[in-house]
């Protein structure tokens, strides 16, 4: 009896000391575990941002990713709707790599949206797609022009595409380049969204105003996603107001100086533009060319036709622009070719011309003629909008 108790004590006492030991040890696995998870969040990770100057796959390789890893971040990016194509030079991207340069993980932030992809230890990709919070601000901005319109407005901090966006919203009305005068004043209404880390999602133009000694008074609002004038007239029209377009002339010259104000003659036929050879030269609108080549003394030449019969020329051409020959359809502001003084020519400018027919045209006298009109039923709910901005 006595040794059965006894037996009956060591195997209690051995299973004690056996499970005693199985916690122990488990809880060394545990402390191991542990040790070397904090072992690899102390790692040092890298960092790499950066913007899409090329393709997804592309920035990748150009990181020294793996291939399988591209593959795979290519594919789930794929999965959570990413479109590719649509990846700009404005879209940030931060990629997360391990300190021995294995990647753990990226973010691509389009503004609205953000794209992630997450390789997670075991090998497996993860992806997500979320909606970024975003701020809305309205600025409302009016000035008086001191020189040329780009530095006017930039004095007063008006962004620089918001610049180019005015012009452009007056391009069938008014020459930015010529007809601008010391004392005009313009009013520009915009919005900004931002997301919650402070990009610039996008920006746009509410209502413009631009008043000039030779412009007169000029008003676009955009309403019913168009831009209207208080007439309900669509600011677009068959014919640009020049063939030197001040965005691509501001562009072309960079943002950092203001571009020449440009002057022009009006012999008898048509106009002379003063420009520096360079100068990029656009169609005034769409159009056909019909000829492309030297003649006579206008020296480098094209011609294009327009619907109603019209035509406009375009002289002493320094060179022509890419991929432009007889034939070719061109759309409305369309790059032709660059000022020059080829042929008999003084100096470098554009000499332009435009005709119905046989008939030369004073092209500065021109009547417009918008390619849409407002509903009438509508014009008193315009006239409600541009009084709320003017």
């Amino acid at each position: 009896m006595y040794l059965q108790k006894s037996s009956k004590k060591k195997l209690i006492l051995f299973f004690v000391i056996f499970i005693i030991t199985l916690i122990g040890l488990s809880f060394l696995l545990k402390i191991k575990s542990v040790k070397e998870f904090v072992k690899i969040e102390d790692k040092k990770l890298i960092y790499i941002t950066g913007n899409f100057k090329s393709t997804l796959e592309n920035e990748l390789r150009t990181k020294k990713i793996y291939d399988d890893d591209i593959k795979k971040i290519i594919s789930s990016y794929s999965k959570v709707g990413l479109d590719f194509k649509k990846l700009r030079e404005n879209d940030d991207y931060i990629i997360t790599l391990s300190s021995t340069s294995k990647f753990l993980s990226m973010l691509i932030d389009k503004g609205d949206f953000s794209y992630s992809v997450e390789k997670s230890t075991s090998g497996i990709f993860l992806y997500q797609k979320n909606e970024n919070l975003i701020n809305y601000s309205t600025s409302s901005v009016d000035g008086e022009i001191s020189d040329n319109l780009w530095s006017s407005m930039a004095a007063k901090n008006v962004p620089a595409d918001i610049i180019l966006g005015f012009t452009d919203i007056f391009a069938w009305e008014i020459d930015f380049l010529t007809e601008v005068r010391n004392g005009d004043s313009f009013k520009v209404v915009y919005y900004t969204r931002k997301n919650q880390k402070g990009k610039v999602i996008d920006r746009k133009i509410l209502a413009a105003m631009y008043n000039g000694e030779e412009t007169g008074k000029n008003i676009m609002v955009y309403f019913n996603g168009n831009y209207y004038n208080e007439n309900g007239e669509g600011a677009r029209s068959m014919f640009l107001k020049a063939p030197l377009q001040y965005r691509r002339i501001s562009s072309y010259f960079t943002y950092k100086r203001a571009h020449p104000v440009l002057r022009y003659v009006r012999p008898h036929l048509g106009i002379d533009y003063a420009a520096q050879t360079g100068t990029p030269v656009s169609s005034v609108a769409d159009g056909v060319i019909t000829y492309k080549g030297k003649k006579g003394g206008y020296g480098n030449f094209i011609e294009i036709k327009h619907p109603l019969g019209y035509y406009t020329t375009y002289g002493h051409l320094s060179k022509y622009a890419k991929n432009i020959y007889v034939g070719k359809k061109v759309k409305q502001g369309d790059l032709i070719g660059y000022v020059g003084a080829t042929g008999i020519a003084t100096g470098p400018h554009l000499d332009f011309r435009i005709r119905q027919g046989n008939q030369f045209i004073n092209y500065l006298k021109m009547k417009r003629t918008s390619n849409i009109r407002l509903d009438k039923k509508y014009i008193p709910d315009l006239k409600k909008k541009i009084e709320e901005f003017f």
